[in-house]
């Protein structure tokens, strides 16, 4: 179970995804680009029947849809910017235990 605040510190492999482009502002629709497979420093890598994708994580804007385990309610979509997610996960959850450690 991840909890939505920490997202982008969590491994994103297995979770299912919408991306659009930043540099294409009027456009408004999210586009369903499947599960993601593979998580690099710069790049997600998703399957959508059958056909694996790369997108670059600085381009886009992604939303990840998260089950709902507390009340049987309505699945989360989280709206992150690419650039939050760039780097490999280790990194990520490193840089979350720094800040955790500075605050005190």
């Amino acid at each position: 179970m991840i909890n939505p605040k920490y997202l982008i510190y969590h491994d994103l492999i297995g979770i299912k995804a919408y991306a659009k482009l930043k540099s294409k502002k009027n456009d408004t629709e999210f586009l369903d680009i499947g599960v993601v497979i593979d998580d690099t420093r710069n790049m997600l890598i998703t399957e959508k029947e059958n056909k694996v994708k790369k997108y670059i994580k600085k381009d886009y804007v992604f939303r990840f849809k998260l089950t709902n385990y507390k009340n049987d309610g309505e699945d989360y979509l989280l709206e992150v910017q690419g650039s939050e997610v760039v780097g490999l996960p280790v990194n990520r959850l490193r840089s979350l235990k720094k800040k955790r450690w500075f605050k005190k």
